[in-house]
Parts: C-alpha cells; structure tokens; sequence
C-alpha cells in the first residue's frame, strides 16, 4: 500500500466510539451494537466523517474472548459486521478504513498472541489490510503481530500506538523513547505513536520531546482526564480546547491525529477547524531531544568490594540493626544490604532504614527494591525520596512469592518483573536522575539447576541497566562453575554470595527449607557436635576456604548475616 497520508501534511483520525456509545446509549460494550443495534454504530461512522475525518476505526477495539467473554465465533460475527458497517459508512467518500485492536488484558502471551493472530485474519478476509493498534502498555506484541501482517501482506499499512501517564511511562515501567525507539526501528511498524489515558496538553508536551524518528508520528489524546460519577466516566473537556491542543501537537511534526477515549464529534468537528486554519502557516518544525542509549554505569575501580546484608528488624527494636551495621561499617564492609520483606513477611522498611544509616551514621547502604508489593507510581515516588536522602544504590528484585495461604489476605502486586524493573529505573536515570544515577544492582542465582537460562536473563538485566550482580551463596562445585561461568559472560561487576552456617539446625534447616541452596555434607558433619564457640569458628573457616576457591572469579563479596550473627561476619571481613 503507499504511504496513507500522500502528499497531505496530516490524516485526521475520528474519535472515541465506546465512551461515545456508552453517553449516547449506556452501553458498556460498544463492539455487541455491531450485532444488535447496527444502525447506532453506522450512524456514529457517519457523524465523525462529517465533522472532518478522513480515516475511520472499526468498531472492534475489544473484540476478543476474554474482554466480551464470549466465545470465538461471536466475536467474528462482531468483527464482520463492524468491517460491513464501516465499508457502508465511507461509501462515496474518500475516507478511509483502519481496523481497531485493542490489547488483551491477560498475562499469558501464549494463548492471546494465537487469538489476535486469529483476529487479524478475519480482517484479511473481510479485505482489510490498514491497521490500527491502540492502547498497548509495551511494545512486543505489537512487533510480534505486526510482522505476522507483514507475511500476509506486505503491502499492508500499521499503525501501532501504544499508551502512557503523564509522567511518560506506562503502567508497565516502559518510557516513551524506549518505545519510539523500538518501534521506529521495526520495520513492519509503518507509523507509530500515542493515546489514550492522557489528556491533550500532557501528549502534547511528550510530542515536544520525541526524538526525531524515519516514520509518520501517530498521536491520539483523551477529551482530558474523567470524572467517575456513579460508576462511569464523564469528561467535562472543551472541544475547541481539544482542537487547538491537537493542532499544536501537529506543529510538533505529527502527521496523524485523531482522538480517544471522552472525543466525540464536536471534538474532531474543531480539530479539522484547527487544524484547516494553520495550513498555511510557516513550516512547522520537529522540536527533538538528544535521547542517551541506556548504559550501564562503569565498573567500580576497587577490587574486592564487600557487601553484607544484613536483616532489619520484625518489630520496633532497631538498635541492634544499628549497632551490627555500625561494626560491619568499621570492619571494612561498603554497603550494607538491607532486604525487602524476604519471603513476604513485614520487616521495618528497607529503604528507610538505608536513609537513616546514610544519614545518621554515614554508611552506605543498598536497599532492595522489590516487584511484589509497589505498583509503578509508589516505586517512582520511592526512588524520588532515596534519592533526596543521598541513597543511589539500588538491589532491584522481583521478591519472594507470598505464600499460598496468605494470598486470599495479601496480594501482591507485580507491575514489573525484575528485568521491567531495571529498566523503570534505568529510564529514570536518563531523564531525571542523569546527575547523579542509580547504581542498579540484580540478583543472579547460580545454584540454578538451568544457568544457561538465567544467564540469558542476567544479560537482558545488563541490557535495561543493571551494572552489578549479586550471587545467591557459593557452597559447591556446580556454583563455582556457574559463577566462573557468569564472570566470562558479564560485562558487570559480580559479588559473589558467601552465607555461613553457624549451628547444625542451621545447616538442616536451609538443606530443608531453603530452596535453591545444598550445604555440603562436610560443614553439617563437622557442625553436629560443635558448640557455639567451635560452630562459630567452622563458619569463618569453611567461608574463607570457599573465598579462596573464587579468587579471580569475582569482583567482590555479598556476605550474608545469618540469624543476626555480626560477630561472625566481622570476622569474616577482616579475613578477607
């Protein structure tokens, strides 16, 4: 197909249909009218082609199983007869036809990647092959059925649009220019661009800032942001408001605007106003911003860094968590870890305790930062106050699960994985931390029975920012060669685990309880009629052993204080 906007300066897209229909006729799911009231949609059609549209979407957005739960025949009756509504609306006129698809609100990639592909077919078979994707929260899928059009028809035109706050990120942590980036530079995307969830003014500050890209630039805003009153949305926007807005985006260099959800005709009836009043006006130009490629800061120049982690308090009682942070400080520790919530129960608050060592003692800290209990606002609210307390260390993490009979009382949350979450706030240090970024730290399992896989996932950490890996503890031989292993693969730092045993429980119990670590037989035969002085004694010896065993296989050492044992660990420091 050639290039849809020819010659044109811009195509100017309709408006929303769901909260359209749903203000003209409270109806929830817009796509069923297609079947049982075809005459309110083709009605719709034609309004936003009178006010000035000359491209129209299907009314199709959630024409899926899950969304309509419903089954799959229904929904091709739904996509039919939205394709036949919509060939009826531009019939004599030159508008043209864009098929609308939504995302699918569900996790498993594995069965709604096979349904969208299904969902693009039936288009092909109603003889459409222009495509509009809306309101996508990351960019893959996007790519992945993008190039699934492409085999079926190259000459197919796709539009893929993805959706963010105003503070530039989706719901998923990715930024604006990681996803411009990615889609300008895919090859089957033909334009790509914005809409939904924002209003006017805050798409038309991002499309200040685009960087400058090869293809078209699609941006479609809100009326603006809704007010809920009695379970719906209402949107008390201006549409002469909404026009000049959307005329300034397109001075921006935007050739392809329309509008989403709370946009009716009134709305596109001033955009094409607008926009027809600043035809000709002076060249507009493309105002851009240098966008730095996402790097990993640069190896710390000390060798041997030593990091002990340390677990904060379960009630109220902080002092000996000061007193054993201030000995490991003075013993030669760097960084005190401090866990968050491990195995999903409440501790005092890691990144808290991190401000106050900083603060009232000047020791370094790296708090973790988990995925399982922040959604993407309260993270970015965290990291803006670690880093007014001096806190730019980080130990980014997904978190251990909550265990099965709390989940009906606690539920976790999940916005990102430990890979999304690198990336959220490597995105950040580009933009709003860039003076002083956030040193990211991951975790690397090497008692993982399949390295090669978590050695793949290490490197996608590296990829979204990650400059250091910590190890889970080194007991045997298959760990040495893992991380021996992980040394020649990475590019960063890696501080390999060391966790002491101090008792004979304590040996059975993480041989039982604790997965993913095997304590040599050895330690517990030597531990089983050791007192605590002797069992403490054993601790220091056999981890100083193993310490010897990694030297040239690692940048450092990530010490583990078990079962509050400072002494032990201070000791192990000075023997290092």
């Amino acid at each position: 197909m050639a290039n849809i906007l020819d010659n044109k300066k811009y195509l100017l897209f309709d408006g929303a249909m769901g909260t359209y229909v749903a203000e003209k006729y409270n109806i929830m799911f817009c796509e069923f009218e297609n079947l049982h009231n075809p005459e309110r949609i083709l009605d719709i059609h034609k309004e936003y082609i009178a006010a000035g549209a000359k491209a129209i979407k299907t009314n199709t957005f959630s024409a899926n199983t899950f969304t309509l739960k419903t089954d799959f025949d229904t929904v091709k009756s739904i996509i039919d007869s939205g394709c036949s509504l919509a060939k009826q609306a531009v019939s004599g006129t030159d508008t043209l036809i864009f098929a609308s698809i939504g995302p699918i609100r569900d996790k498993d990639s594995e069965l709604t990647i096979p349904e969208q592909k299904k969902i693009i077919d039936v288009f092909f078979d109603n003889h459409i092959n222009t495509f509009i994707f809306e309101t996508f929260s990351e960019y893959e899928t996007l790519i992945t059925l993008s190039r699934y059009i492409k085999e079926k028809d190259k000459d197919s035109y796709i539009i893929a649009e993805c959706t963010v706050n105003a503070d530039r990120y989706t719901s998923r942590g990715i930024s604006v220019s990681e996803i411009i980036k990615a889609l300008d530079k895919t090859d089957e995307i033909d334009a790509c661009g914005f809409n939904c969830t924002c209003g006017p003014l805050h798409l038309l500050e991002i499309a200040k800032e685009l960087p400058k890209i090869s293809k078209p630039v699609s941006i479609m805003p809100n009326a603006g942001y809704p007010t809920f009153i009695g379970g719906r949305s209402f949107y008390k926007s201006s549409p002469i408001y909404f026009g000049e807005k959307l005329s300034e985006i397109h001075s921006c260099g935007v050739q392809i605007l329309g509008g989403c959800c709370g946009t009716g005709p009134d709305y596109i009836k001033q955009a094409t106003k607008a926009l027809e009043a600043t035809e000709n006006s002076e060249k507009t130009e493309t105002v851009t911003i240098t966008v730095k490629e996402k790097t990993a800061k640069p190896k710390t120049k000390k060798k041997n860094l030593i990091a002990v982690e340390l677990d904060s308090p379960l009630d109220t009682n902080a002092e000996y968590f000061y007193e054993g942070a201030k000995i490991l400080s003075r013993a030669g520790a760097d960084f005190i870890t401090i866990a968050d919530c491990p195995l999903s129960r409440a501790r005092m608050d890691s990144s808290m305790l991190s401000a106050k060592l900083k603060r009232d003692f000047n020791i370094d800290a790296i708090p973790h930062l988990t995925c399982r209990d922040r959604n993407i606002n309260a993270t970015k609210a965290l990291l803006l106050a670690l880093y007014a307390e001096g806190i730019h260390e980080i130990l980014a993490v997904t978190g251990d699960a909550i265990p099965s009979a709390d989940r009906n009382e606690i539920k976790g949350v999940y916005n990102f994985n430990s890979v999304m979450l690198a990336s959220f706030i490597g995105n950040l240090n580009e933009t709003i931390f860039s003076e002083n970024p956030f040193t990211i730290s991951c975790a690397l399992n090497i008692n993982q029975n399949n390295f090669e896989a978590e050695l793949k996932k290490a490197k996608r950490k590296e990829e979204a920012g990650c400059s250091r890996f910590l190890t889970q503890p080194v007991y045997t031989d298959a760990s040495l060669e893992n991380l021996a292993l992980a040394k020649q693969v990475l590019k960063s730092p890696v501080l390999a685990g060391l966790m002491p045993v101090v008792s004979y429980k304590n040996a059975l119990f993480i041989n039982s309880e604790v997965p993913g670590i095997t304590i040599p037989d050895a330690i517990i035969k030597a531990m089983e009629h050791a007192d605590r002085e002797k069992a403490a004694q054993i601790a220091v010896e056999s981890i100083l052993a193993i310490s010897e065993k990694i030297k040239g296989l690692c940048d450092g050492y990530y010490l583990i204080t078990p079962l509050k044992r400072v002494d032990i660990i201070e000791t192990i420091i000075k023997g290092l």
